[in-house]
Formats: structure tokens, C-alpha cells, sequence
């Protein structure tokens, strides 16, 4: 059987699934351009429009939603043939992608202990924040944080986060930070750029409308765009910085950071961590226990957050 046109199937299938040709294109890892141009090339070669184009968006035709179902499973099966010949020949190796900050701050520092139950494991990470294609790129997992996932991927939530402000003991009791505190004048402030889509997520003036802060002074400070960097400034007395309770988790157990206006004054997320994976893949046990090891420490992580927040 001759197949031809095969990237630009999966460009009309995750469109088709996402509703819009940006969203596919974050899912495939390439521009909203690039996915119209496929799509147009697919439309070029079966002779018919695909999709309705207005300055409202697109709506797909009825010859598209016909093979909607099909292409979904057909692509679906492609990756689990993928799947079982890749396990056939590496029964030892897992492929996971994650976002940058949460392998750094979160999943990194206890990764040894899963190496120490599995010696021979074969560990392939991807840490960046785009949405990989599993089924292209031949990832078993991502750990991705966002809504909830639909086919042909399934899903097991982890855990959702919280947006608070921390900082090293030292600069709390310098800026005579507390729970009564409610301005930020005179405080350098940290801000961490470019986090997220959550609609759930805020800044400092977010945060602090919230909780009757004086609006005033939630400008000054400085911004960075990796996390880490951020973490780091406030770890070493130079600002207060607005975070997720899941990347800054490990240094607040350790002391170098402190939450000083007390666990109340913490902002929920609408999004969680989810792990992500094809429907219908076949696992390796090795697998089976590398999903039941993470199981385990997300329990874990929840009643270390329960507690810390007083929940």
C-alpha cells in the first residue's frame, strides 16, 4: 500500500482534534503557518476545501469531520506499531518529556532513587516547553502542565500548583515581612516572565489585589525569564519572588527559602501536571513501574504540600 502525504494528514487530524490550526501547531512543535500550508497542500492534492476560513477562525467541512475518527485511530495504531517495535528492541528504556523548570526544580532531584531500583534503565529526557508530538517523535511519556488531554493521548493527573511569594530568611526579616504585611514598598521585587497560559496564574498584582495589598508598588524589582534564575536571586537575598509552590518546594523544605507572609496568602492554579501518554501503548513492565515509582512520589509530594499549606 503506497502512502503519501503523511505529515500533512497529521496536520488536518490535530487540527481537526485541537480546533484551530495554532493550537495544532503547538501539539506538532512547529508555527500555525506551517500547519495552514500542509493543510493547503493536502487540500491541492484531494481536489476539495477542508476547512471554512474566516476572520472568525475555521470551521472544518464535512468531507474533513467524516475522516475525523479515522485519522485519529489511524494514527493512534501507527504509533502503538511504533511502540511495540521500539520495546521489542530497547525493553530497558524510557523516553519522557517534561518542561524545563519542573525537570530542574522538581523531577531531577529524585530521579536517583528510581536509578537506584532500576540499575539497567536506559533514561531518554527531553526537558523543554514545547508540547512534543509523542507519536512522531517516539517519546513514551511527557509530563505536560495544562488542561486536561483528548485523543489519541490519555492521562493521570499528578497534581495542580500554587502561586505564593518566597524568599531567603535573611530578606524576610530585613523587609520586616510577615502575615500582616500589606505593602510592598521599598521591596525588590523578582518577576518571572513568560510562565504560562493558565488563566488561574497571576503576578504580583494579581497576587496581590488578592489579598489587599497596596497597589503602588508592584512594579519595581527585576524580571527574569528562566525560573531557576529567579529562584537563585531570591536564595541569595536579592528580591521576593512570585512562584510556583512546585518549583520552589525543595528549597522551602531546605530552609534557603521561606514564605513570609504565612502558607494563607497562596493563589490555586486552574491547570495541573499531568502524565501523558499515547491511548492503547503497550508497556514494558520496566514502564509499568516507572508510572507506579511517580505515582509514589506524587502522593508523597501532596501530603508534604497538604501539610505545608495547613490543608
Amino acid at each position: 500500500m503506497r502512502l503519501s502525504h503523511l505529515n500533512s494528514l497529521r496536520a488536518l487530524e490535530a487540527t481537526l482534534r485541537n480546533g484551530s490550526f495554532t493550537a495544532a501547531a503547538s501539539e506538532l512543535g512547529i508555527t500555525s503557518a506551517a500547519v495552514g500550508q500542509r493543510v493547503r497542500t493536502l487540500e491541492g492534492f484531494v481536489g476539495k476545501t477542508l476547512f471554512k476560513r474566516s476572520g472568525a477562525g475555521i470551521q472544518p467541512a464535512e468531507d474533513a469531520l467524516r475522516v475525523s475518527t479515522m485519522l485519529t485511530g489511524g494514527f493512534t495504531t501507527i504509533a502503538s506499531a511504533l511502540e511495540r517495535l521500539k520495546t521489542d528492541k530497547t525493553g530497558t528504556r524510557i523516553s519522557l518529556t517534561l518542561p524545563a523548570s519542573f525537570a530542574e526544580n522538581w523531577f531531577t532531584p529524585m530521579i536517583s532513587d528510581f536509578f537506584q531500583r532500576h540499575g539497567e534503565v536506559e533514561l531518554r529526557l527531553d526537558a523543554s516547553n514545547r508540547d512534543v508530538d509523542l507519536i512522531s517523535e517516539g517519546f513514551d511519556f511527557a509530563i505536560r502542565y495544562g488542561r486536561p488531554v483528548s485523543e489519541p493521548l490519555q492521562e493521570t493527573v499528578l497534581f495542580g500548583d500554587y502561586v505564593l511569594p518566597a524568599c531567603c530568611p535573611e530578606f524576610a526579616e530585613q523587609y520586616k515581612l510577615n502575615a500582616g504585611t500589606r505593602s510592598l514598598k521599598g521591596v525588590p521585587l523578582i518577576h518571572l516572565l513568560n510562565r504560562t497560559g493558565d488563566p488561574g496564574w497571576v503576578g504580583f498584582e494579581g497576587w496581590g489585589e488578592r489579598f489587599g495589598f497596596d497597589p503602588a508598588h508592584f512594579s519595581q524589582g527585576m524580571s527574569y525569564s528562566r525560573i531557576s534564575s529567579g529562584l537563585r536571586t531570591a536564595i541569595t537575598g536579592q528580591g521576593l519572588v512570585l512562584c510556583g509552590l512546585t518549583e520552589a518546594f525543595n528549597e522551602i523544605s531546605s530552609g534557603r527559602l521561606v514564605i513570609p507572609f504565612g502558607p494563607a496568602m497562596q493563589v490555586p492554579t486552574s491547570y495541573a501536571y499531568r502524565l501523558v501518554w499515547v491511548r492503547g501503548m503497550e508497556k514494558t513492565q520496566l514502564q509499568d513501574d516507572f508510572i507506579a515509582w511517580l505515582m509514589e512520589k506524587v502522593s508523597d509530594f501532596r501530603n508534604e504540600t497538604d501539610a505545608l499549606l495547613g490543608m
